[in-house]
């Protein structure tokens, strides 16, 4: 297809510079409420000073089940987490009075828990009813309820209803380019960094930890948008035209998160990680592969980064500045500032940092360089396709109605 730089479609702001703006403010609006949420860690960390259990799952979305898990880097792991959407049955029936839960789930069961003297906390997300989305517009939970029916507390996560970041003329039925996944691992970081440090110094979360926490995530990021905006926006090109071209995009990481957070989101593209890595002369040398890496020298990103050149594709890497065997590799490289593949918060006397940060920043770095991509593809006319959300009403409906075409298209 032969397509030119020919419409704006009454662009304002260019995609990917509209995600960077939109996912720098839920931060921000995340970091102000840095008191309340040391008040959910205050009671947490009492939870767990006298013996009792924080169950957590803050997770409703993609990103959040592989970047929170306990046995990821810099999880210091003191709350039960599963990486399901709720507790399980199990879980609940466990459940004694003093205990505390973290979710964003409103039903039954929770209210249960709520009434049985567990301290319920639910933050919204997109994906739950709550009072921020209008009427009509997300599936209902049981019963018509409401956070407010089934918590003790409850904390606004910030997280826009509609989920996506960028509003894309060219798309008008959602926006696009999901941002949920930023938040909700922000806010459970910057709670488990301030119970990490008040277990270790007897004190009571203040607020500042936490605020630590999202002031490096803004700092780093800034770094990035400032040193390889340039870069990022001319890769968007190369990408664009490979695409209209015939070519796939696949991201792979082995942070599961982010991998995740690329495939089959609500209001995620859906040619991402939609077909299988193939040879040259069936198309690979028209595909472009990223590998989002969380420490430097991995084999497994080596050995993606081998088979994509193998098969002809343009290789774009994201991670630290150390990573030279990925670096090596890859077409373009993105450094994401965060040498540190395990934690970035500094606990007094533990040797280790706490709360990772190369989930959140890949994350947002990766989301950048696809809403650029697709605003170059929309200037030539080759609007790509996008999931709605199926929490939405309807947007399960609108996905099998488009997906067919897509399919047929190829983007």
């Amino acid at each position: 297809m032969n397509l030119n730089p020919s419409h704006n479609w009454g662009h304002n702001i260019a995609f990917g510079e509209e995600y960077y703006q939109n996912a720098v403010q839920l931060l921000r609006n995340i970091r102000d409420d840095a008191g309340i949420l040391a008040e959910i860690a205050a009671k947490a960390t009492d939870a767990l000073r006298g013996g009792h259990t924080v169950y957590a799952n803050v997770t409703t979305g993609h990103m959040p089940t592989h970047e929170l898990a306990n046995d990821r880097e810099g999880n210091p792991a003191f709350f039960e987490f599963t990486g399901a959407d709720s507790c399980t049955p199990e879980q609940f029936a466990a459940m004694r009075a003093g205990d505390v839960l973290l979710t964003n789930n409103v039903s039954e069961p929770v209210r249960a828990a709520r009434d049985a003297g567990i301290y319920v906390v639910v933050f919204t997300t997109c994906y739950v009813n709550n009072r921020n989305a209008p009427q009509g517009k997300v599936n209902p939970n049981v019963h018509d309820w409401m956070p407010e029916d089934v918590a003790s507390r409850v904390i606004d996560s910030h997280i826009p209803w509609y989920q996506g970041l960028v509003h894309a003329p060219e798309i008008p039925e959602m926006t696009i380019c999901p941002g949920s996944s930023n938040g909700s691992c922000t806010i459970h970081w910057m709670i488990t960094a301030e119970v990490a440090h008040a277990l270790a110094t007897e004190k009571t979360p203040d607020g500042n930890i936490g605020r630590q926490y999202v002031d490096i995530l803004l700092q780093r990021i800034a770094n990035v948008h400032t040193r390889d905006l340039d870069c990022l926006n001319a890769t968007a090109v190369t990408i664009a035209k490979r695409i209209i071209d015939g070519g796939h995009y696949t991201v792979r990481s082995r942070n599961l998160g982010i991998e995740s957070e690329a495939s089959t989101v609500a209001q995620g593209l859906m040619l991402a990680n939609a077909f299988s890595p193939r040879p040259a002369d069936e198309g690979g040398n028209t595909d472009t592969f990223l590998i989002a890496a969380v420490s430097d020298s991995d084999p497994q990103d080596i050995a993606w980064a081998e088979e994509a050149r193998a098969n002809g594709n343009y290789i774009i890497g994201i991670g630290p500045s150390n990573n030279h065997g990925l670096q090596d590799r890859c077409d373009v490289y993105f450094d994401d500032c965060c040498h540190e593949p395990a934690g970035i918060i500094s606990i007094p006397s533990c040797a280790d940092k706490v709360c990772p940060a190369t989930g959140v920043l890949n994350n947002i770095i990766m989301y950048m360089l696809i809403a650029q991509f697709v605003d170059e593809m929309c200037r030539r006319g080759a609007v790509p396709y996008f999931w709605m959300g199926g929490y939405r009403c309807g947007g399960g409906n609108y996905n099998e109605v488009i997906h067919p075409f897509f399919l047929e298209r190829g983007y």
